[in-house]
Formats: structure tokens, sequence, C-alpha cells
């Protein structure tokens, strides 16, 4: 069943469509999934072996057991899929899309980052652009989304650890002055965009930045994330040269760290991104920063354990895509 647009629209209905996700225990998917669900897709849940996939199961989830970090994918993996959703890191495009195009799977969305932007030595960035580039040789009718951080649950590994931080702590340290811009992306907005771009055919072969409605500066992102918590913060500026030695002798020394040194340096790049062809194409309309943040506050406290411990690691420094 291919993927092609219902008489009289521009769009394709997903319903008895098979719609393979790669990475589908995680955080994006659990947003995704459920949507793809909603449209009567038949939603073909890849995940690694061993891993327990039987909440997938019981949503009404094929499941199928993959290593998609093994050097060579198989198109078996695939076998009979319309379409497929790759959440599990753009760099592995380099294998996956031969699997794809073997498999007969011609639609395909990848979700990236927008850390290709980055103009630091970063071989992770390196990996990203090679997966990228192998996509847009491909036969494939393909997407690429680029996200920027990505938060909007208890489970993100951002704005969570953020959160968890300002709650313990009235005090904020602050790389570089807070001054560079940054334009966060709700997973929900970004799951929304996901299932547009495979409902528009005109996406195929194109490219979109996924972020914030508009950027703004760390300083404003961690008072406003704050104010959601109902708690003063005093921000306190500190050098980034310091911090970046200190994450660096962390790794050095395998102790854990919560930002990698490239994170830290990443803190003096702006983060501002271009939605425009998103909103054109895509419908993409992103909700604010400050009710994405106000909806995550609120879900954290009412996930908030007895005893009032925090799960996850503290966090003083919102990391980025």
């Amino acid at each position: 069943m291919s993927l092609t647009p219902s008489a009289g629209t521009d769009r394709v209905a997903l319903a008895g469509r098979r719609i393979a996700v790669t990475g589908a225990l995680g955080f994006v998917a659990s947003h995704l999934i459920p949507r793809l669900l909603s449209r009567s897709a038949r939603v073909i849940a890849v995940v690694r072996p061993g891993r327990d996939a039987s909440a997938l199961e019981r949503e009404g989830c094929s499941i199928r057991a993959a290593d998609l970090s093994a050097g060579e994918a198989r198109d078996a993996w695939f076998a009979g899929c319309d379409a497929a959703v790759h959440l599990a890191g753009i760099a592995q495009a380099v294998t996956l899309v031969p699997a794809l195009e073997a498999a007969g799977a011609l639609r395909a969305v990848f979700v990236g980052s927008a850390g290709v932007y980055t103009r630091l030595e970063s071989r992770g960035a390196d990996a990203k652009r090679r997966g990228e580039a192998r996509i847009r040789e491909s036969s494939l009718a393909w997407t690429i989304l680029r996200p920027s951080m990505i938060y909007g649950s208890p489970r993100d590994r951002n704005l969570a650890r953020l959160l968890r931080w300002l709650e313990r702590c009235p005090i904020a340290p602050v790389p570089g002055g807070g001054r560079t811009a940054q334009q966060p992306v709700h997973v929900d907005d970004l799951s929304d965009a996901i299932v547009a771009a495979l409902e528009r055919p005109v996406s195929s072969r194109r490219e979109y930045d996924i972020a914030g409605p508009e950027p703004i500066p760390l300083a404003s992102l961690i008072l406003e994330s704050a104010r959601a918590l109902e708690r003063s913060v005093w921000l306190l500026p500190i050098p980034l040269g310091p911090v970046h030695w200190v994450a660096r002798t962390a790794r050095r020394w395998k102790v854990p760290f919560p930002v990698s040194p490239e994170q830290v340096l990443r803190l003096e790049e702006s983060k501002a991104v271009d939605i425009t062809p998103a909103r054109r194409d895509l419908d993409f309309n992103p909700r604010s920063f400050g009710d994405g943040i106000q909806a995550e506050a609120r879900e954290l406290r009412s996930a908030r354990p007895p005893h009032g411990r925090h799960p996850g690691g503290p966090s003083p420094v919102a990391r980025s895509g």
C-alpha cells in the first residue's frame, strides 16, 4: 500500500498504512506512536533485541527486534512497511538507507538534530552530517527534521533536569552569562511535525528545522522555568573556561558530569533556527516556551515520588541538541 494522497486532498491518509518506528521505546516515540495509532496506522515498533516491548504490544503495535547499531542493516527489518520514521539516531542512516530501499519502504522521515549546525569540531556532528548526506543521495522519498533541544515531560534529558535542580536549589550557575539564544521544542510539537511530514507529500525530499516559536536567551529560559515552579532563583554567571576544564577532567577520569565538554562550548553558540519552512509546509505551530514549561512542571510535580525524592541526577545547566 503506497503513501499517495487521498482523492481530492493533498494529504495522505495514514489509516491502514504500515509504519515502522525505530527507537520505539524512546522518549519521542512515546508521544509519536499514540498519534499514529489514533490515525489507525499499523505501527511496527523496531526495538533492540532483548528489550521489553510488551507495553507497545498492548497498545496495538507489532514488534520487530533489530540491532540498528550493527555494521549492516537488514531489509527484513522493514519488509512490508509502507513508510518508516527513524528516531534512533540519524548517523545510522548510512547503513539504514540501503535496508529501507531494499525493503521497498520508499517513504521515510528521519529525525536528526540541530546539532549539525555546530562550528565546533565534533565527531558526533560529523557522523550526523554523513547520515544526512546518505539520505539525500538515496532513492527514498525522504524528509529530514532537525529538532532543537527537546523537552516536555519528566522523561526528557534536558529541561526536566533543570526543573529538578531549581526545585532543590535557589542558585542556578549560568555559564557564559546566559546570553546565548535557545529555542527548545516541546516533544508534542515535534511529534505533530513528524505526523504532518508523513501525511504531506510536499515535504518529500525536503529538510526542516523544528524548534520553538522564537529564540530566548538561556538566562530567560532558566527564569521562566523557575516561574513555572513558582520558585525564585538567583542566576550566578560563571565563565565557560573553568566549566569546560571541569567537564574535560571529568571525562578523562570517567567521573559523571551533567554535560560534555562539547556541550559546554556549544553554550556559546546560538541555537536560533528558522522554522518558517515548517510553518509553511507542515502547518507547524509550536507552543510558547512559557506554556510548555508550565505543563512540564505540573507533570513533574504530579510524578514526584514519595518523601520528596527526585529521580535522575541534578543538572544546573540545560543541555542543548
